[in-house]
């Protein structure tokens, strides 16, 4: 890319794990087209579903993402809440049960992809080869919390240029509204810390 675009692309059939997010800052409406339009040609021997990503920090209060990026071939797919924090408060102190743990293995990864897939609708299947294998997370951190040792919650934590940054967190559909994925989070982002320092964090949800 032009180095105001960065690329994550997994090579997954899952749109979400396909992105390419702009970098950039203040982005007038023709540049912004010709990112579009750069990813576009980037991603199109990829085969694999994608989102170019775009915040509204990176634009003027003028631009207007939706109708600049429709004449570089993108549609509008869905608005993202992101919250960037400096710090994050530890786990509770007591989690109703909840043991909290970091997977080391291959079936502790895949919980964290079954939990999501019960939890949002959505099959996951298909990221197993790659997000639910242990060797993935050896820079990252992912968390599942049990209840009665069964995988309820699950979140995870990617060290990505400088940031924590955190996805994945969801919980079983019957065990839901009990705080059972803040602690999870929370613990993942402790486990980051204490092995990559006390940098920001972000969330996208």
């Amino acid at each position: 890319g032009t180095g105001n675009v960065d690329y994550i692309f997994s090579g997954l059939p899952i749109p979400f794990f396909n992105a390419a997010i702009v970098s950039a800052r203040n982005i007038s409406s023709d540049a912004l087209t010709a990112m579009g339009r750069e990813a576009c040609t980037w991603a199109a021997d990829k085969a694999v579903p994608w989102l170019f990503t775009v915040t509204h920090e990176a634009l003027p209060p003028a631009v207007v993402a939706s109708s600049v990026l429709d004449s570089a071939g993108l549609t509008t797919l869905l608005p993202l809440t992101g919250m960037r924090a400096q710090r994050v408060g530890p786990p509770p102190s007591t989690t109703n049960g909840l043991q909290l743990e970091v997977p080391g293995n291959d079936a502790g990864c895949a919980a964290v992809m079954d939990i999501n897939a019960a939890a949002y609708g959505m099959p996951l299947d298909a990221c197993k080869p790659i997000l639910g294998s242990s060797s993935f997370w050896a820079s990252h951190v992912p968390a599942i919390g049990r209840v009665d040792g069964t995988p309820s919650a699950s979140a995870a934590v990617l060290m990505l240029h400088g940031y924590r940054y955190v996805l994945l967190v969801a919980t079983q559909p019957d065990r839901q509204r009990r705080g059972y994925a803040d602690a999870v989070m929370r613990h993942a982002l402790e486990v980051a810390a204490t092995r990559h320092g006390e940098i920001p964090t972000t969330l996208h949800a």
